[in-house]
């Protein structure tokens, strides 16, 4: 905005000067009886509106304490009084800005047009009102549907005034002027014309992302010009981004407000506490022991993640996919969205005839619902999917099982949260991360010596594995083993972790992770370290397996 203000003079000083000059060398003007002068004094939207208030003021008291004539302080006094009325008005612009809930989830300036047209027509996902919900809450009940399940206007589901409070905390503008945010939080953003991986030899070379601030993703991916607008599907369709919520907070009380469902059991919570709670008490020996790769080992291990937010401008969105075989809920803060579910068993019978067809890894969300849906309904036989749109306040309940794939609508973003509980699922999660040798999953046996692996969990009888084993475990290299044993107690810990609040679970005896493993794990790590002659201690890690989440010397915060 550029205001103009009229008073008796120029702008600044040369005004003033110019001022000066005009009754001096003007002898006609002068012999008027009343002379009238008017200039205007303009503030660009750039310009320092304190500092030029500030300015004139000095002028207005170096005119005062000068003694110059009266005209000239009633000409500075009258600039002063708008000025301050500039001010006052910006003033109370800026408080209705800080008071008011954004409608959107982009200020204008960057807001890419929304799609409505791609909203899905006919809507089959079930649907429950809040109230019913919350009902089934109040009775013991739990969230765990056998269908998914679309939840319109969820917002009774929050605190009286707190979902008016979590539209304006997570909202573009407010992220972006946080200080603290856009010093240390950093969203990998990998850019249309990079490629994720590349052949070095006759190895795939994983590469890196571009890591940049909140405010940088929104130029690149929400910016356009007056010029050239950014068009919504191939321009955006690669920028949804999905973050740990804990990475976009200074502290964590930030989340309290989306925590909707505290009555419902989720073993995650406390094993992330674990996790995180070794990692720090660790400290600087953990570079010791890993070496160069720390952080990024902090980064992938050190952080269990089971709360996200998803956000995106129109036309972004990830691949069909499923959510790590567990439940999760997702609330949508700001915009709009459509989803698929389908079960995986329909899944796999399209899959089988149409793999090209649905390329997983490199098909966008933009492209599954422009190209790929029609091709697979009518050329493929795909039929058993349920649909639905979701705004603003819907929550959309996703059972175990189910693969999803979503598009945002309009810019976006929502919270989501995957549950863990029931003691079949935890110990399906354990093994599958642990040791599972069936589905080639062996990393329990870098706990183990050629000598021992004999005492692995269902070895026994099986020779063929465990002499196969013998011969693996005798090859691995000395950097691979340490990190091995790490992932695997900070896994085995956090699930052991769970025995003294939730006892029904029977942890200690559920999976391959029992407090044996633990000891025998601690053990391994302790001789690979000697062997390579370094000097940690290992004084953080507990020699007995833990039973809480709680770690020797460091306070956890759940």
């Amino acid at each position: 905005m550029v205001y103009r203000l009229h008073t008796a003079a120029y702008s600044g000083v040369r005004s003033l000067v110019a001022l000066f000059w005009l009754l001096h060398c003007l002898p006609v003007a002068r012999c008027q009886q009343t002379l009238k002068l008017s200039a205007t004094l303009t503030i660009e939207k750039s310009d320092d509106r304190v500092k030029t208030n500030e300015q004139v003021i000095a002028l207005l008291i170096l005119a005062k304490e000068k003694k110059y004539e009266g005209n000239v302080q009633r000409f500075l006094e009258n600039m002063v009084g708008q000025l301050q009325k500039v001010m006052d008005a910006a003033k109370v612009v800026e408080e209705k800005k800080h008071h008011e809930v954004p409608k959107e989830f982009t200020p204008s300036k960057y807001r890419v047009k929304a799609m409505p047209k791609l909203n899905a027509k006919k809507i089959t996902v079930k649907k429950m009102a809040a109230s019913e919900l919350s009902k089934r809450l109040s009775e013991g009940k739990d969230i765990n549907f056998k269908e998914p399940m679309l939840i319109t206007n969820a917002t009774g589901l929050f605190a009286p005034g707190q979902w008016e409070q979590v539209r304006k905390h997570w909202s573009a503008g407010r992220i972006m002027d946080d200080h603290q945010l856009e010093k240390d939080f950093r969203v990998e953003y990998w850019p249309p014309d990079k490629a994720k991986a590349r052949m070095v030899g006759n190895m795939l070379q994983m590469e890196e992302p571009d890591m940049i601030s909140f405010s940088r993703y929104i130029i690149n991916c929400f910016h356009g010009t007056p010029a050239k607008p950014k068009l919504p599907g191939q321009n955006t369709e690669h920028c949804e981004q999905t973050v740990d919520a804990q990475s976009m907070v200074s502290n964590l009380t930030e989340l309290d407000g989306l925590a909707i469902f505290k009555q419902i059991e989720n073993a995650l919570p406390l094993m992330a506490a674990f996790r995180q709670s070794l990692v720090e008490a660790a400290g600087d020996e953990l570079k010791t022991i890993i070496g160069k790769g720390t952080e990024r080992w902090k980064r992938n291990q050190g952080r269990m993640s089971y709360r996200y937010f998803v956000f995106g401008p129109s036309g972004s969105g990830a691949n069909l996919r499923p959510e790590n075989g567990l439940p999760f809920f997702d609330v949508l803060i700001h915009g709009s969205r459509r989803w698929l579910l389908m079960q995986e068993d329909e899944m796999e019978r399209v899959a089988q005839k149409a793999r090209e067809a649905l390329e997983f890894d490199k098909t966008s969300a933009y492209m599954f619902f422009e190209e790929k849906l029609p091709e697979l309904r009518e050329e493929f036989g795909l039929k058993k999917f349920v649909e639905c749109n979701q705004g603003p306040g819907d929550l959309v309940i996703v059972p175990s099982g189910w693969f999803r794939v979503s598009l945002a609508l309009a810019d976006s973003i929502s919270y989501y949260e995957t549950i863990l509980k029931g003691k079949e699922t935890l110990a399906a999660l354990t093994d599958n991360n642990v040791w599972r040798p069936q589905f080639r999953q062996y990393r329990l046996a870098y706990c183990y010596t050629p000598a021992t692996i004999g005492e692995l969990p269902g070895i026994s009888g099986n020779d063929g594995l465990k002499n196969w084993l013998k011969q693996a475990i005798d090859q691995v290299k000395m950097e691979e083993a340490i990190s091995g044993i790490l992932e695997v107690m900070l896994h085995c810990g956090s699930v052991l972790a769970l025995d003294s609040k939730m006892p029904h679970l029977n942890v200690k005896e559920m999976s391959a992770c029992t407090p044996t493993v633990w000891k025998r794990c601690r053990s391994q790590l302790q001789a690979k370290l000697k062997e390579k002659k370094s000097s940690a201690k290992l004084d953080w890690l507990p020699e007995k397996a833990p039973i809480s989440a709680d770690v020797p010397g460091k306070k956890t915060e759940l």
